[in-house]
């Protein structure tokens, strides 16, 4: 039996199939919550300012969400926007009614974005950031050097 779950167990090892996973489910759900804000503008505003954060912020947040899905979706600069979605929704958690705070979606997506950031968008992405080596930003990966910590 042990042999039989070891086979599966390999099988399974796809790391960057799943980031690849992740990023796009990430990117679809805030695309689509960002695309429904842009294309209702002045109750994304109202929204916000009852909140207590200002028009502007809920302007700023559709745009992100929009954008920022999009990144994910393609892998381009993942941890950036990662942490973006985290605080956000971690924001949406500390300022909501407290039953959404304990069971919402906003937390999930929160530490899901909060492991999205830390593990990286993976091989399967137009423009990765990070170096697969030491993780760094920025890092030359054609002759493979990684910028001094």
């Amino acid at each position: 039996m042990r042999k039989h779950i070891t086979a599966v167990s390999r099988y399974f090892k796809r790391r960057d199939l799943g980031l690849l996973l992740i990023r796009v489910a990430l990117g679809v759900l805030f695309l689509a919550h960002g695309w429904s804000k842009i294309h209702n503008l002045p109750g994304t505003e109202n929204m916000f300012a009852h909140l207590g954060f200002g028009a502007s912020v809920g302007i700023f947040i559709a745009w992100l969400e929009t954008l920022g899905g999009l990144a994910l979706i393609f892998g381009i600069a993942t941890r950036v926007f990662a942490v973006a979605f985290g605080i956000e929704m971690l924001v949406a958690v500390l300022t909501g009614p407290l039953g959404r705070a304990v069971g919402g979606t906003e937390l999930v997506l929160s530490i899901a974005s909060f492991g999205l950031a830390l593990a990286g968008s993976g091989r399967f992405s137009l423009y990765a950031m990070e170096c697969g080596d030491c993780g760094g930003m920025f890092c030359d990966k054609q002759s493979g050097t990684c910028i001094p910590r």
